[in-house]
């Protein structure tokens, strides 16, 4: 019986370790009370990811400002209840919670002249709510910028030749536009994992003219490609095949 408990204990030591948490959406409707905001522009809406499944205190903190709207898109709530007008939705969308791992995908959208939005993707450790980020998960960055460099020059050649079939122009817009966006270390940021492997992500920031030819920016490697990259002791090494 002694030698059955070590290894029960080890299991219930590994579930409580990669215990994951819970999101629940809580949406809030905001108005605005400066007094010359048009009347289509009077509210905005915040869904909040509530985290549920931690103790409260510091790794509860810790999440609420990883997970922070305000913080991923450099803004406030009190300059959007004056005067600035151009948000309208913030929004989330879960994309992966296992393993002690939360991918979350936060979302803004406004109007100016155009409408507008941006996505930031985040990997979480869910044992204590911080941001994992590409230095904390990956190694060898000059070759994974390297690798990924060589995808986005594929993935821009096939944009390039398939506009251009329909419209010259919009193949040499493309090129333009991509001229100075080859991926370095200093641009590697986003990423999000799956069971299949992990996806990079880039936003090229074609102006809203010319959006529709911006490339996707997503490039997918899957967990035995990218396994030499993945630091050994870090988070994602659990999920190695």
């Amino acid at each position: 019986m002694k030698f059955l408990l070590v290894p029960f204990a080890i299991v219930l030591l590994s579930l409580s370790m990669f215990s994951q948490v819970t999101i629940t959406p809580m949406k809030v409707i905001y108005v605005r009370q400066g007094e010359d905001i048009p009347d289509h522009k009077k509210r905005f809406e915040v869904t909040y990811p509530i985290v549920s499944g931690v103790k409260k205190g510091r790794v509860k903190r810790q999440f609420e400002n990883t997970l922070s709207y305000w913080e991923a898109f450099d803004t406030t709530l009190e300059e959007n209840l004056d005067d600035y007008y151009w948000l309208e939705i913030l929004d989330y969308e879960t994309i992966y919670n296992k393993n002690g791992i939360l991918v979350i995908r936060l979302m803004i959208e406004g109007s100016g002249a155009y409408p507008d939005g941006h996505i930031k993707t985040l990997v979480v450790d869910t044992t204590n709510g911080r941001r994992v980020t590409i230095p904390l998960a990956f190694t060898d960055l000059p070759g994974l910028a390297e690798k990924l460099a060589k995808m986005q020059e594929a993935e821009v050649a096939n944009d390039v030749k398939e506009w251009s079939e329909q419209d010259p122009e919009d193949g040499e817009t493309i090129s333009e536009y991509m001229k100075d966006q080859t991926i370095t270390v200093s641009t590697l940021d986003e990423y999000s994992v799956s069971d299949e492997g992990v996806k990079f992500h880039f936003d090229y920031g074609f102006p809203h003219a010319v959006q529709a030819l911006q490339p996707v920016g997503d490039y997918s490697i899957s967990w035995e490609e990218i396994s030499p990259f993945l630091k050994k002791n870090g988070i994602l090494s659990r999920l190695r095949p």
